[in-house]
């Protein structure tokens, strides 16, 4: 019986080792890959989504630059990463020079599937484009929440909020 306990031990020991060992090569080998990535990522949500209308995008300390074909500025985008219902919603928003909104785009969230995972849907963000920093944003009063999910829709909202008081200290 012991000899049993010992032997299923050891085969337990080894075959986590060996897990444990295949999951970091897994982890080295792809993290860079991972990295570009989501680099890759940022940039069409940047030049596409947030910043229409750029050919590039340069990236400055705490925000990016939109820029048009012969290097004049379009607009900025700033990375912001209001707390929703379940975490950190990761996300950019795109601001033109008028100061209003060009564009949002959520990154990564992890919201409840069917209800918070809508913020992420065009018809959604949609309703942030134009707004400006004066402009109110409040869940279900000056924007269409979500329904059943409020507090990511008010996230949101706060994100964008965010990014328009970082615009306006650029702008100062």
């Amino acid at each position: 019986m012991i000899k049993d306990i010992i032997k299923l031990s050891v085969f337990l020991t080894i075959a986590c080792v060996i897990a444990a060992g295949a999951l970091s090569i897994t982890y080295v080998a792809t993290k860079d890959r991972i990295q570009q990535q989501k680099k890759a990522e940022l940039n069409l949500a940047l030049s596409k989504e947030c910043l229409p209308g750029s050919s590039s995008v340069k990236e400055e300390k705490d925000h990016f630059v939109g820029l048009d074909k012969k290097g004049g500025s379009i607009g900025y985008a700033f990375r912001v990463s209001p707390q929703g219902y379940g975490g950190a919603i990761d996300m950019v928003v795109g601001i033109n020079m008028k100061g209003n909104v060009a564009g949002v785009k959520i990154l990564s969230m992890n919201e409840t599937p069917g209800l918070g995972l809508k913020a992420s849907e065009t018809k959604f963000l949609k309703q942030f484009m134009g707004k400006t920093a004066k402009s109110p944003l409040k869940a279900k009063k000056d924007i269409d929440a979500i329904t059943g999910a409020t507090i990511t829709s008010q996230a949101v909202a706060d994100g964008v909020k965010e990014a328009l008081t970082k615009y306006r200290g650029l702008k100062l």
